[in-house]
């Protein structure tokens, strides 16, 4: 008797826990083809650049760790859109069809969605035979949902719910007429809500497919204990070891398919509880697999529509350009210098959020000034005191992210104990009079979003288009100068208070 109650006791434990496998990936940006990237060894210290990426890659990515189709989940947590030339192109379309070949079980959307505006993307998304969730987003009249709230599937006998949320700042990173009439709810408040239906549908397992960022990611699972595990975008950050707040998994796979996130779960589906997890990122490095061709076909299709003159060596480049969000950049310098030349202003200033790409030193061609710049923002100008600029300054050094890149002016500030206080600017050389008028350049999105970025209210008739794209004023400043040397000047400066 001993021994059958033994049998059985294994067969009840082995039947409860069931293994679960999540493969995610995010922001994606369009980067259809590899893209080169460097590391330096620790060893002898010499760089080694290779390439990465590229959808058919990725796709092979997928194939090889997906091993187990009935227990994995494939889960995209947004942003596909916007980033290269063919997105651009085709408002999205590219990715639309490529998603379709790549067909994830659920997909969160992202802000960078919402570029080509909000009714262009329901078309889009209409197109598309899986899930695509964004349960706090709705339409503010109605509170009618934009898209899908959640989508519950069975993975390996697990019952598994998946919520879509978006991030809160939404209104705040895209331009308001693309998302005219629609409203972001709380992020754990509409979990919380749903947590009860979802407990009904049986869910065993309870994720959430986020675009908001590892921070505001770190906050839900604070605020919403019934989740299991956050699967998150939007801040394109590497969590090469996941994050665990409450007893919740948070993880992130960078960006631009570089790596591909892979989770492997046991859940007890008797107690509906996680018992084990672990995560990982994998390097999708282009050497190692054969490209999806089916993708690649896709791919090859796609990129015959941008023109050829996009891989026109333009010019080369002496230094990397390295972008920066804290403070100031080598690309940064050089694109605002280019700005404020081309529109003649005192001052010009370009959102760090705005510059999408690094760029190794070599040859420059016009698809990289695409893709550092792939939104098509125009140039804008406007006029302020010196004492309103000072209070732009001054605002600049509270907000806490998209920090801002500059161009003829420079400041100091001090720190202390987190406190950021302004020491002093010049403007072309000399100390910023308050009566004087400053003229500023900077681009369409950034005036529309002058509350965030300069802590002042611009309205259409404070500032003056100047109807030309960002990028093709930089695209004709490196036909000129060929050869590109950007440093780091010490325009912004901090010393410890």
């Amino acid at each position: 008797m001993k021994k059958i109650f033994l049998v059985l006791v294994f067969v009840f434990v082995a039947y409860g826990q069931q293994h679960v496998e999540i493969l995610h990936w995010n922001d994606f940006h369009s980067q259809n083809l590899p893209f080169r990237v460097k590391t330096t060894s620790r060893v002898t210290h010499h760089d080694t650049s290779y390439f990465v990426g590229g959808c058919a890659v990725l796709s092979a990515y997928i194939e090889k760790y997906d091993t187990h189709p009935a227990s994995t989940l494939l889960l995209d947590a947004g942003d596909d859109f916007q980033g290269t030339p063919i997105s651009s192109i085709t408002k999205g379309e590219s990715q639309i069809e490529l998603l379709s070949l790549l067909q994830p079980d659920a997909m969160a959307i992202g802000n960078h969605e919402f570029d080509y505006g909000s009714n262009s993307l329901h078309t889009k998304l209409d197109e598309l035979k899986f899930p695509v969730l964004s349960a706090n987003l709705v339409y503010s009249a109605t509170g009618n949902s934009f898209e899908g709230t959640y989508c519950i599937k069975k993975v390996n006998g697990v019952t598994v719910a998946i919520i879509g949320l978006m991030t809160s700042e939404l209104p705040a990173l895209t331009l308001p007429a693309n998302i005219t009439g629609l409203h972001v709810l709380s992020p754990s408040k509409t979990v919380n809500d749903l947590i009860p239906t979802l407990k009904k549908q049986g869910a065993d397992l309870i994720i959430a497919l986020t675009h908001e960022g590892v921070q505001e990611d770190s906050i839900l699972a604070t605020e919403c204990p019934d989740l299991d595990v956050i699967v998150g975008g939007h801040s394109h950050t590497p969590l090469f070891v996941p994050k665990r707040v409450n007893n919740i998994l948070i993880v992130q796979a960078g960006s631009r398919g570089r790596w591909l996130g892979k989770v492997d779960l046991t859940v007890d589906i008797e107690k509906d509880t996680v018992i084990t997890s672990d995560a990982e990122l994998i390097e999708c490095r282009s050497a190692d697999v054969v490209p999806n061709p089916a993708v690649a076909d896709k791919v090859d299709s796609l990129e015959s529509l941008a023109s050829a003159s996009l891989n026109e060596v333009i010019g080369k480049l002496s230094t990397d350009w390295i972008r920066s969000s804290s403070g100031e950049s080598n690309i940064g310098n050089w694109m605002t210098d280019c700005m404020r030349q081309y529109a003649h202003t005192d001052i010009a200033i370009q959102n760090s959020g705005g510059i999408r790409k690094d760029l190794l030193a070599g040859p420059i061609t016009v698809r990289d000034l695409w893709e550092i710049c792939p939104f098509g923002n125009t140039l804008v100008t406007f006029t302020v005191s010196g004492k309103t600029l000072r209070k732009i300054i001054e605002h600049q050094l509270r907000i806490g992210d998209d920090f801002c890149q500059v161009s003829g002016i420079s400041y100091t500030y001090s720190e202390n104990n987190g406190v950021n206080t302004l020491i002093d600017i010049t403007v072309g050389e000399k100390p910023v009079d308050v009566e004087t008028m400053y003229t500023i350049v900077t681009n369409n999105f950034v005036a529309s979003q002058s509350m965030k970025y300069f802590g002042i209210l611009l309205n259409d008739s404070d500032s003056t288009p100047l109807n030309v794209v960002n990028r093709d004023i930089l695209i004709d400043a490196v036909k000129k100068q060929k050869i590109i040397d950007s440093s780091i000047e010490g325009r912004i400066r901090k010393i410890q208070g």
